[in-house]
């Protein structure tokens, strides 16, 4: 017993005799419990991109009728594209991307309605019950038109008033349309010149919309078939441009 207490006594001299960055190499580092890191920290945010890449495969299936308060709809559709062939799937889940990365680097936790641009689906009744399904504040629906080629900009469109399913919601989607939209100019990009008005535009006939229990948006980011909608889309720094919009926007709405 003797000899233990003098063992331990040496080790001790021989702690307080090391260098002070040795010492602090050998002892654990601190650890902080309970502090999320960055501004969105202890954010949830459900991201949903448009369509997927397996659609067109599976026509009968996605052709399947859905309720969604109002009206049946297809269960998902294949998508445009622009006249060079670039599809809105890879094009929405690309951005979708982008906004994960970029919102997960603030502190932000962020669910994709898929995780894959090779999938079926989901359904559009099944993407908007998703954000609550994630316990997610806000959701955002990322689409792109195939309209006029003569139009170009993005437009926000939020839920209308649908007694039932969006009562909860309809209030608090109005401000986040506002802020989606104010984020997107802030980004650079333009209000669209042929539909909605001043960016923005109510809906009661789309399933994502109708089916959501948390504040929820979908936006139309360009016209895939206007030449310089299609130029900035098809580019990786214009897709980044419209990743940054959508950040912008979700931190207007947060106040953060």
């Amino acid at each position: 017993m003797r000899h233990a207490g003098r063992l331990a006594a040496l080790v001790a001299l021989l702690t307080l005799a090391l260098p002070s960055p040795l010492l602090a190499a050998i002892r654990p580092p601190p650890t902080v419990v309970g502090l999320p890191l960055g501004p969105l920290g202890g954010v949830i945010i459900a991201i949903d991109p448009g369509h997927n890449g397996g659609n067109a495969a599976h026509a009968s299936e996605i052709a399947q009728p859905v309720w969604i308060g109002t009206a049946w709809k297809p269960c998902n559709k294949v998508g445009t594209s622009t006249t060079g062939g670039y599809p809105e799937h890879a094009f929405t889940f690309d951005v979708a991307l982008r906004v994960k990365h970029g919102l997960e680097s603030l502190g932000a936790t962020v669910y994709l309605t898929r995780t894959t641009d090779t999938g079926v689906g989901p359904c559009i009744n099944v993407r908007g019950q998703f954000g609550a399904k994630v316990h997610a504040v806000v959701e955002i629906s990322i689409h792109a038109d195939g309209a006029i080629s003569s139009g170009h900009g993005f437009f926000v469109m939020k839920p209308g008033l649908v007694a039932g399913w969006t009562d909860d919601i309809y209030s608090q989607s109005g401000v986040l349309a506002v802020a989606m939209r104010e984020g997107l100019k802030q980004a650079g990009l333009s209000i669209a010149n042929y539909y909605a008005t001043d960016g923005l535009k109510t809906r009661t006939d789309l399933g994502t919309l109708n089916c959501s229990d948390v504040p929820v948006v979908e936006i139309e980011m360009g016209n895939m078939k206007n030449a310089g909608d299609a130029s900035r889309m098809s580019a990786r720094s214009g897709r980044q441009v419209y990743a940054n919009g959508v950040i912008f926007g979700i931190r207007r709405y947060l106040g953060r």
